[in-house]
């Protein structure tokens, strides 16, 4: 159902103000604080309205509004505007794709750490399992003194990388050197066929230079073994903590133990997502545990896989903060992980 203008700017006054006081809003206090040029007497007649609607509700105790599920849905679907991240909260997060190149799983956390920060609710991200089969290259280039960086290219141009110690002693000639065995020993096989026994003519060739080609091995060891599995990163779940609608702890048992076990968290979020961000509120979640929290979620392409990351919190949500910030994180995944490609 449609809303006229002024029904559309009292709806939004009121779910503004409900968002940010958890409290019912009456006319009175809305006039004033809006500035809305009409009389309270006014606005409760369209209050009255909109609850006939569906779009609000009254609570037993208070004669003011709070909007309903249907009323946050209309407001989603039809009015939102998204707020993205300001300025230096999009510096930030572009510092942490630049600074962690060290692990990427360390980029992650970070990931999740600031959406939980941004939005002050729950986050996750879930990194899929990355699907290749040939090794095409290692690459070792000296950093700092004591460090290399390891770069491993697989099939579909997919890049991992890890720093590793090296003696302090090694030239760069001694890791091209090195470079070039583990090339020749690893080239056109496939990753689960690189065993450690294809090592043995390089350590027996360059025995002086084993404790770089043993770390160089544990590092790939760790590389594989990290790609194989999808990982689920949360944070921010004690941030649930700071929402009135959750003081019973019965309540925020269940939904913590929703967001501690990653198969409950997979069940609670949608297996296809579209270019758009999607949003689930209230009771339109599958689990009952969370029938009075709402998922805003998005999905990222990872090397032809399906990445998802997205915040849950209560269905008095920012929404229009949510999304924006969800969707910009989305698409700075993204970009990084063209260019590794």
């Amino acid at each position: 159902m449609t809303l006229d203008e002024r029904k559309k700017r009292i709806l939004e006054s009121i779910i503004r103000d409900y968002v940010e006081t958890a409290e019912p809003v009456g006319s009175r206090a809305m006039v004033k604080k809006h500035d809305l040029k009409i009389s309270a007497a006014t606005v409760r007649n369209e209050m009255a309205d909109l609850e006939d609607m569906g779009y609000l509700e009254q609570p037993h105790t208070s004669a003011g509004r709070i909007p309903s599920e249907s009323g946050f849905r209309y407001y989603v679907d039809c009015m939102m505007e998204k707020e993205p991240p300001g300025e230096r909260e999009y510096a930030l997060l572009q510092q942490l794709f630049e600074q962690n190149i060290e692990d990427w799983e360390q980029v992650i956390l970070g990931i999740a750490h600031f959406l939980s920060q941004m939005t002050r609710y729950a986050s996750f991200v879930i990194v899929p399992a990355i699907k290749f089969t040939e090794f095409r290259s290692l690459q070792l280039f000296p950093l700092d003194k004591g460090k290399a960086l390891l770069l491993l290219v697989c099939d579909m141009g997919v890049i991992m990388h890890r720093i590793i110690s090296i003696p302090e002693l090694i030239s760069s000639q001694d890791l091209q050197a090195i470079t070039g065995m583990f090339n020749q020993a690893f080239r056109g096989k496939r990753l689960e066929e690189v065993k450690r026994s294809d090592l043995q003519l390089i350590r027996e060739s360059l025995s002086q230079r084993r404790k770089i080609i043993d770390n160089a091995l544990e590092a790939i060891d760790n590389l594989l073994q990290n790609s194989r599995d999808e990982k689920v990163m949360v944070s921010g779940a004690l941030n649930i903590l700071n929402e009135p609608e959750f003081k019973d702890m019965e309540k925020l048992k269940r939904i913590l133990n929703v967001l501690e076990e990653d198969d409950s968290l997979r069940q609670i979020i949608p297996g296809e997502l579209g270019e758009a961000v999607d949003i689930k509120i209230g009771r339109e979640n599958p689990l009952e545990e969370i029938k009075e929290m709402s998922l805003v979620v998005a999905g990222y392409k990872s090397f032809g896989e399906l990445g998802k990351i997205g915040v849950i919190g209560p269905v008095r949500m920012e929404y229009w903060k949510a999304v924006g910030t969800v969707e910009t994180v989305r698409d700075i995944i993204e970009d990084y992980l063209k260019g590794l490609g």
